[in-house]
């Protein structure tokens, strides 16, 4: 049954007005470039001049003055010359092999950026050129003929139910589908930077736009030969990151510390546009091939899906983004059969990482465009195959979960249908039909996000958070909070705050959540996952609620005499007693001195289980659900693909602010019509061939069709206050629909994205894409 707000909430479900807008409105807001850094130096990477190849030297042009400069050579480095990242693989500067264009050598910094500039240019590296592997159709090619050893494997995993090949074997209906992906930049408004000066206690700190304030202390623990304690690390106001900030800032970061404690002062790092494009990490390439059986009755019988991510020149995070891809690539049907194999191969291109989706992206991208070719083969229109074989509460999915709770399954995809009006529709589609002015088609596309850490490493992250009570920036009692999940535009700070004044019952407006800074958060966990308002904001509800009977019991001591007290709605309530507000009892409160001050740490339910080397058990603490239609125009002259409308029901549990829950929703859906449609890079000569903005397209306003948007709220009620994942389904679905509905308006299918009038006209007319 759809579950909706439930109405003994305060904050929670109300529209509040962000608590960072006016500053970011009125250009108050102050990012790292704005910051004051006196006597602050500027710094400049010495990069590779090939993509693969043998360091044989570097030559310092002795016309140049050295003197007016700080230079860091890997011999220079106090540490150990290494990213401590997964996999140990990545120096921070090459000193024998280069594995892509651009990977840096040597660090300069200087007091203006032009000179920081020319110093770079008067360094020449010396380089043997080796062969290099620059796409993934070559990684697939020799994937499939047997050269796979010739490759470099990153990671690779499983997943296994049943006896899939076997009833392949068997079946009389198999079919067969390969689908590609290929890279996507974040473009953030801001770009990366980072800044570091050295402390008196013999320490760094490190501030700048960043996801994640706890990766780039410990991962910089080796390079800087220095303990955690001595590495403070500080977001500055972000915008924007999609990914793109949670482990990169760990080099800017470096290069900027390693610099900043040589030169003995601040050291600043900001990329222009140019250059944060061509040397920053982008969303995965991908292929992936289904083979699957059907049952007489139109049921799935069977499924075996291979997938293959690109993962860059070196592992990085690339194998937790290959689990979460092999994860969902069969998740969102029931079948008693699957096995699912992932590979992540190197390439001489710069490593890939985080982007908002996290690979169920990609995966998405094959299973529901395969899912509406199984449909044609049953004999079975689009949607009816869908209804038949969607997973629903009861059903296992492929890792062995049972889905018992919050499950938004089939309610989202009969909601998106019946908005839509997709079955009167689909009658109306094309199919290419001549004569036509232009060509109309609508998909359909039905899909899952796994909310949190997988498995059981939200267990072992053992997230924390806490609250104090003091005094706020305008004078008066309050609380702050401390955590460590960052704002970035998706409004966090805001929804974090209403969770935590509603565990408090108090006014949203007496509490503060600031920029985190490690020197005084808890570790609450990474911004990334989906866990931001599942996972922190369980915390800091709880903590709230522990606050509000600490509040309590404070205020029948010192304000009350000893009566029973009840804090609600920021007002302390007592039988007999006139109710008293809670800025005139916190004063009382703070003059005692005693601290007021709670803490919680995260719990998963426990019944959780999971094998992390079998990839058996419940993958997820929670999923969101949600279906995506997309109705399209072709236009049978140009090719040109346009999207009318968007029609998308999500079930992301419990909805914390509508207003800013639409806004994530519409933020990704745009963001998913550019990876479906326009958004195209190749590296071409060792580089991204689309490295500007004039080359590199992205949707404008003109390109955002008419969108009807909706929550269905199945509360994950085992996780208070109930929220689960938003922000990355936001971008699993779209595609496929809009591919599906492509499908339907000329007849042909594309298997690749972004989807361009020219690879239209490629496989309408010339039988196969250039």
């Amino acid at each position: 049954m759809t579950q909706q707000s439930d109405g003994s909430f305060r904050i929670i479900g109300r529209s509040l007005t962000r608590s960072d807008a006016e500053d970011k409105v009125r250009g108050k807001a102050q990012y790292l470039d704005d910051l004051t850094m006196p006597g602050v130096w500027y710094a400049d990477v010495v990069r590779a001049p090939v993509p693969c190849g043998k360091l044989l030297g570097l030559h310092f042009d002795e016309s140049f003055d050295w003197t007016q400069v700080v230079t860091v050579k890997p011999e220079d480095i106090p540490g150990e010359n290494i990213v401590d990242m997964t996999g140990l693989d990545m120096p921070f500067l090459a000193y024998d092999r280069i594995q892509y264009q651009g990977e840096p050598l040597a660090l300069i910094a200087a007091p203006s950026k032009a000179l920081a500039r020319e110093a770079v240019n008067h360094v020449r590296a010396e380089v043997e050129e080796l062969p290099a592997i620059q796409s993934i159709q070559e990684m697939v090619e020799r994937h499939k003929t047997g050269l796979a050893d010739s490759l470099r494997l990153l990671e690779k995993k499983e997943i296994r139910r049943g006896d899939a090949e076997g009833v392949l074997a068997g079946a009389g209906k198999v079919l067969e589908g390969e689908y590609w992906t290929g890279f996507q930049e974040q473009l953030y408004i801001e770009p990366q930077g980072m800044a570091a000066e050295p402390m008196e206690s013999g320490g760094v700190y490190i501030r700048g736009s960043i996801q994640c304030p706890y990766y780039v202390a410990p991962e910089l623990m080796k390079v800087l030969n220095l303990p955690l304690e001595k590495i403070r690390v500080e977001q500055t106001v972000t915008g924007g990151a999609f990914g793109g900030k949670e482990e990169f800032p760990t080099l800017p970061g470096g290069y900027c510390a390693l610099l900043a404690l040589k030169a003995g002062r601040p050291v600043k790092m900001v990329y222009d546009r140019h250059e944060d494009i061509l040397f920053t990490t982008k969303r995965h390439p991908s292929w992936t091939r289904y083979r699957t059986a059907l049952a007489e009755d139109g049921r799935i019988a069977a499924m075996e899906v291979d997938m293959i991510l690109d993962g860059g020149a070196y592992t990085t995070i690339s194998p937790v983004v290959l689990y979460r891809g092999i994860l969902h690539a069969a998740l969102g049907y029931r079948c008693e059969n699957v096995t699912v194999r992932g590979f992540v191969y190197a390439s001489n291109s710069f490593p890939c990482g985080a982007f908002r989706g996290f690979g169920a992206p990609q995966a998405y991208w094959g299973l529901e465009s395969h899912v509406e070719d199984l449909a044609e083969q049953a004999g079975l229109g689009p949607d009816e195959f869908r209804l038949k074989n969607c997973l629903q509460e009861g059903d296992i999915t492929p890792t062995g979960q049972h889905l018992l709770t919050s499950v938004g399954t089939p309610a989202v995809l009969k909601e998106a249908l019946r908005r839509s009006d997709f079955h009167a529709k689909l009658a109306r589609c094309d199919q290419g039909r001549p004569g036509a002015k232009s060509w109309y088609g609508i998909g359909v596309s039905f899909f899952a996000h796994g909310a949190g850490f997988t498995g059981d490493g939200e267990a072992k992250f053992g997230s924390r958070a806490a609250m104090e009570l003091g005094r706020l920036s305008d004078g008066r009692p309050g609380l702050t909070l401390y955590a460590s999940s960052t704002e970035m535009g998706q409004g966090a700070k805001t929804v974090l705050a209403q969770m935590a004044a509603e565990g408090a019952g108090l006014p949203f407006d007496r509490v503060f959540y600031p920029l985190p800074d490690t020197r005084v958060v808890p570790d609450s966990g990474p911004t990334v996952a989906s866990r931001t308002t599942m996972v922190v904001g369980n915390i800091l509800y709880h903590a709230g609620h522990k606050m509000k009977c600490l509040l309590e019991e404070a205020a029948a001591k010192h304000c009350f005499g000893g009566a029973s007290v009840r804090l609600e709605g920021g007002r302390f309530f007592a039988e007999g007693v006139e109710a008293r507000p809670f800025e005139e009892v916190a004063e009382v409160l703070l003059a005692q001195g005693e601290p007021l001050r709670t803490e919680h740490q995260f719990a998963l339910p426990p019944h959780i289980r999971w094998d992390q080397e079998r990839f058996v058990g419940d993958a997820y603490p929670a999923y969101s659900w949600a279906c995506n239609v997309a109705e399209v125009e072709v236009d049978p002259l140009t090719l040109q693909i346009h999207l009318r409308k968007i029609t998308a029901v999500y079930d992301v549990g419990r909805i914390i602010n509508p207003t800013l829950a639409i806004g994530q929703l519409q933020g990704g859906l745009v963001q998913t019509i550019g990876y479906a449609l326009m958004e195209t890079m190749q590296v071409r000569k060792g580089l991204y061939d689309a490295n500007r903005l004039q080359t590199y397209i992205i949707p404008t306003a003109l390109d955002v069709p008419e969108m009807d948007l909706q929550f269905l709220e199945y509360s994950c009620d085992e996780l208070a206050p109930g929220a689960k994942g938003l922000g990355e389904i936001t971008m699993n679905g779209l595609a496929p629909a809009i591919g599906n509905a492509v499908r339907r308006a000329t007849g042909c299918r594309l298997c690749a994205i972004p989807m361009r009038p020219e690879d239209l006209y490629a496989t309408l007319y010339q039988g196969a894409k250039d």
